[in-house]
């Protein structure tokens, strides 16, 4: 009996305009190469909006979503999967106390074809400058680990394997946070150093981190992790890097 392998993406897709134009003419044709190039079985989006959700289901038709009336499912993110892997057992929205409205800890628990079960996760963690990091010199961030760890810890009965990702705006304490509820990111589980995710355009002028990540536990590792440098005519299709993880489970 082989093990089920898949490949996950998580990907910040910069739908946030507040701070000026983010281009989205422009990087709709690298976005739709980008999944052509590298059709992920899951894909975890952030800053998701609905010509984005459009652009993913016309590019990759295989991949199902959560149609559901809150508005976060496409004005934030959403949980995209292959529908030839798996197959939807339950979804749900989480408030973990994130500062956006439409921010949530969005998961889905999916079904193999042996009868098997992933539970895939992913959030969007408050920006730095946000109020409550301003004047407190407290990050909001690690409540806000916290509050996911114990929502989790709620949805996900001991041995089910467990996939948390997304654009953490972090790279120390609300990692540490997730690290001691037992979650292992997919850098360090493989002996590799994390590395940058933001910005996709080099030259920017933002200094380079780790704002993006895909953690796990329980039954399921994962086998190669990547950071994808993508280009069309010099053009990225977000202003953040995404995460390409392969995945094996028993």
């Amino acid at each position: 009996m082989y093990p089920f392998t898949f490949l996950a993406c998580t990907y910040n897709l910069w739908g946030d305009d507040r701070f000026g134009d983010n281009h989205w003419e422009e990087r709709t044709q690298p976005l739709r190469q980008f999944l052509k190039v590298n059709r992920p079985d899951v894909l975890c989006p952030q800053e998701l909006r609905p010509e984005a959700c459009d652009l993913i289901s016309s590019t990759l038709p295989l991949l199902h979503r959560i149609e559901d009336p809150f508005p976060g499912w496409t004005k934030e993110g959403n949980i995209f999967w292959n529908s030839e892997l798996f197959e939807l057992a339950d979804y749900g929205a989480e408030d973990i106390g994130l500062l956006d409205e439409n921010r949530r800890l969005f998961w889905v628990r999916l079904r193999t074809e042996s009868g098997s079960t992933v539970m895939v996760s992913t959030a969007h963690f408050s920006w730095i400058w946000e109020p409550g990091d301003l004047g407190e010199w407290v990050t909001v961030r690690v409540d806000e680990a916290r509050a996911t760890v114990a929502s989790l810890a709620e949805l996900v009965p001991p041995g089910e394997p467990l996939l948390f990702m997304g654009d953490l705006n972090d790279y120390l304490y609300p990692i540490d946070v997730l690290r001691d509820a037992g979650f292992e990111d997919s850098f360090r589980a493989l002996g590799r150093v994390p590395v940058t995710t933001y910005p996709a355009r080099p030259g920017s002028g933002e200094p380079p981190t780790v704002l993006d990540w895909m953690m796990h536990r329980g039954p399921i590792r994962p086998t190669l992790t990547s950071v994808v440098d993508f280009f069309v005519n010099e053009i990225p299709p977000s202003d953040h890097k995404p995460i390409l993880t392969t995945y094996t489970t028993p």
